[in-house]
């Protein structure tokens, strides 16, 4: 082989190999994809979808066993995001087995096990309590507890309550009442695909700020639950109640 040809064969082996170096080191560890009903969501680098579990309110994971081969951890060591992602917003926690999981907004992400291909998202909704990770992220989401079932929680993973003793559109928590149960404004709507988005609305309270209701109701957090996933307003009094999408009817 001519010298010219041996060093131009070089030469391209050499940029492919740079290339392709340079293409793996800009590969992002998690991306947001858009699905065909235009609902962005969030990927790994390959593009599987990534899922968070309503019972991991508290944010460490209660999924193990069985429930952890069917839906696997997902860890990136080197995390890595484009600009419509902010770094900030990702963690990792150690579970309780000593493996590494991340976590997106204090929630840990999953991959699910029948997804099989780039762009499956056969997870959504598995058994109410699995769902993908919406961008802009969600601003209601669903957390699960043993006792309780499911409910309404922040983007945090707090309890979200409702005050027997309002009625549709109108809160009578003021003064001292408000500052034990301080109102919830979400701002704008995000739930999961198990809430209907018409659900939730707004009312301007006596001093000009926003509340968000569901079904009519204004939402409170409770100033004793201090972490994400504490119930302890249930029940307070005997009107204070978390809501459980599936059974809140209160004007019944």
């Amino acid at each position: 082989m001519p010298a010219i040809t041996k060093r131009i064969l070089v030469a391209l082996l050499v940029l492919g190999v740079t290339s392709g170096v340079l293409w793996a080191q800009s590969q992002y560890s998690v991306q947001v994809q858009t699905a065909p009903n235009g609902v962005s969501y969030l990927t790994d680098g390959n593009g599987m979808t990534l899922y968070y579990f309503t019972h991991d309110t508290n944010g460490q994971s209660a999924c193990y066993g069985k429930c952890a081969e069917a839906w696997p951890v997902f860890y990136a060591p080197n995390l890595t995001v484009p600009s419509s992602l902010q770094a900030s917003d990702f963690g990792t926690i150690t579970r309780t087995d000593g493996t590494m999981q991340t976590t997106y907004k204090g929630w840990p992400l999953y991959y699910w096990f029948k997804d099989k291909k780039p762009g499956d998202m056969t997870g959504e909704g598995v058994g109410g309590i699995w769902y993908i990770v919406k961008v802009p992220f969600y601003t209601v989401m669903i957390g699960t507890n043993e006792k309780l079932g499911n409910y309404l929680v922040d983007s945090s993973g707090r309890s979200l309550y409702y005050f027997a003793k309002d009625s549709a559109g109108t809160s009578v928590c003021t003064g001292e009442c408000l500052q034990i149960w301080p109102a919830f404004n979400a701002g704008s709507i995000v739930v999961p695909s198990a809430l209907n988005p018409q659900d939730f609305g707004t009312i301007t309270r006596a001093d000009g700020t926003t509340q968000t209701t569901y079904k009519g109701y204004p939402l409170y957090y409770f100033v004793k639950d201090q972490k994400p996933g504490e119930v302890n307003g249930q029940g307070v009094r005997g009107v204070w109640y978390v809501v459980n999408p599936k059974t809140f009817n209160p004007g019944q």
